[in-house]
């Protein structure tokens, strides 16, 4: 288990309806298995003068299981939360569940891209100061 989920997210939330899915990027904090967050999504739900939507983050994560709350800041007139329950994997790069508001509920995926061996080194040295 990746011991922080830390990052930048990519990721998409499919509707139980026939609509093609909605593509998001989450910018998460995780500290001692709290999470924090702001996600940036097109705007496929609110008043049609604004192209994004914009919603802050919270939630917790307990081994490999998350618990998230996405509620949307008013950008487009959209105020309402979400509720996202998933799974992370082995590697910590990729999180799988499911999305609930309302009576609505529907797939989620969000994986971050892997650093590398270098780059981890490189990152620990900046941090070390060397």
């Amino acid at each position: 288990m990746h011991d922080d989920l830390t990052g930048v997210w990519f990721g998409e939330y499919a509707y139980p309806v026939d609509q093609p899915p909605v593509s998001f990027i989450a910018n998460i904090d995780e500290r001692d298995g709290s999470i924090s967050g702001r996600v940036d999504e097109p705007n496929t739900n609110g008043m049609p003068f604004t192209d994004r939507l914009f919603a802050h983050l919270s939630g917790t994560r307990q081994d490999d299981y998350v618990l998230l709350t996405k509620t949307y800041d008013g950008t487009g007139g959209v105020t309402h939360s979400v509720t996202y329950t998933g799974q992370v994997n082995a590697t910590g790069d990729l999180i799988e569940g499911i999305w609930r508001t309302g009576g609505w509920s529907g797939r989620f995926a969000m994986s971050r891209p892997q650093v590398g061996n270098e780059e981890k080194a490189v990152s620990e040295r900046e941090k070390a100061g060397a």
